[in-house]
């Protein structure tokens, strides 16, 4: 190994005495550690704030980050995956399938269809419902947002 001997010593003399930097430190990291166990989902400037708003302790963002990323302290929060508007997105599961051809009656299977639109700056949406059966429009709904 290429360490000189006396820097061996330093280390070993500064892991027996810590200096009063390296104990305050420590104690701001338990701090840290415990408010993180708490509140797992959330990250560095969160749990900076919180500890500021509860405690009255001031921290840097910086400093929190710091000690963080030294004790690999992550958020654990659940991550959701964007999906565009127009992609389909499975909610409900089929209870049709493809069983259009099937129907025997009328009223067996109603279905909607909505369409949103903008008329001199107010938002409308307007929902349409359908018998699969005969394709007659049963009814409507319409509803305004400003």
């Amino acid at each position: 190994m290429s360490i000189s001997r006396s820097g061996y010593y330093k280390w070993k003399y500064r892991k027996a005495n810590p200096s009063l930097r390296e104990i305050t430190r420590q104690s701001d990291l338990e701090f840290i550690k415990e408010v993180h166990n708490k509140h797992k989902a959330h990250g560095y400037r969160w749990i900076n704030r919180h500890i500021r708003n509860l405690y009255g302790v001031y921290y840097t963002d910086n400093y929190v980050h710091r000690l963080c990323k030294y004790e690999n302290i992550r958020y654990q929060g659940k991550h959701y995956q964007w999906k565009k508007p127009d992609e389909e997105h499975e909610m409900f599961s089929n209870l049709v399938w493809n069983g259009w051809k099937y129907l025997t009656k009328p009223f067996e299977v109603i279905v909607s269809d909505m369409t949103t639109f903008r008329v001199k700056g107010v938002y409308y949406e307007l929902t349409l419902y359908f018998d699969a059966w005969n394709k007659e429009i049963l009814g409507y709904g319409l509803s305004s947002k400003k």
